[in-house]
């Protein structure tokens, strides 16, 4: 026995298997990562309608078989293509080191919609917009850090208490910068020592984008006036508060775990 079920699928990867068979690795809004069967997917234009590639948003009507855990295709339909992305390799690039990230992850079914929703957006953003600022990896990998549960405390000063709303913040655009402890996510104002750990400085502007991060998406993140300084704290910020709260870094051209 099987059941089936229709929905759409982000594809990731498509693998050749056999002559005409191939596997197809997809990221669903209510299943999560897929890996499933196209048996004649390599050559069938009347049931895969040539969309078998990475980078289309599908339609997917998938037989699942619990005896053997196997899912196997049998048709899809386009539903979106980013055409810019297949053409300019700094787009893609970008593009994929997001969809590799999200490989890495493990995600759960209440997490997969809205995953999906700002991949999507993402994916978009890089095909449409016309600049996208060099951080914009790592905005969203910040986005989906914070969103499962490891977002920073940005608004109180971890040791005095004083809050960090944006009229203190504009205060303190003249001194030295605030400091974030990259362990526990608290940060500590110019006036309070912080304590160990490992800790990076950051400015009001850096502190300002990460505060925001939760309301905003790749749309704004494209439009975004970034000075140099502020994007060489989001790398290392980003880079380094993934490492500790998701076990996570970039090697060989891959994410793998700690």
């Amino acid at each position: 026995m099987y059941r089936e079920w229709t929905g759409e699928g982000l594809i990731l990867k498509v693998g050749r298997f056999r002559e005409i068979d191939c596997w197809v690795r997809f990221f669903s809004p209510s299943y999560g990562m897929v890996t499933a069967m196209a048996f004649g997917g390599a050559k069938s234009r009347r049931r895969f309608c040539g969309c078998l590639d990475a980078l289309n948003s599908v339609l997917f009507k998938v037989r699942f078989f619990p005896a053997k855990g196997r899912h196997v295709l049998e048709e899809a339909t386009l539903l979106r293509g980013f055409s810019r992305l297949r053409h300019d390799a700094s787009r893609a690039g970008l593009a994929a080191n997001c969809l590799q990230f999200v490989q890495a992850l493990r995600i759960s079914s209440e997490e997969a919609p809205a995953i999906h929703g700002l991949l999507l957006e993402t994916l978009d953003v890089l095909d449409q917009a016309e600049d996208v600022p060099p951080v914009f990896a790592q905005l969203f990998r910040a986005k989906i850090c914070f969103t499962q549960g490891y977002a920073p405390e940005l608004n109180t000063c971890a040791v005095c208490g004083r809050g960090m709303g944006e009229s203190q913040v504009g205060r303190m655009a003249g001194r030295p910068g605030m400091t974030l402890a990259m362990e526990t996510g608290g940060i500590y104002c110019s006036h309070c020592p912080p304590e160990g750990g490992h800790q990076l400085r950051i400015g009001p502007e850096t502190r300002s984008i990460l505060d925001n991060l939760s309301s905003s998406g790749p749309r704004q993140w494209a439009t975004l006036p970034i000075s140099p300084s502020t994007r060489g704290e989001l790398f290392q910020m980003v880079d380094g508060y993934v490492r500790r709260h998701l076990g996570l870094r970039w090697h060989n051209g891959r994410f793998v775990a700690e």
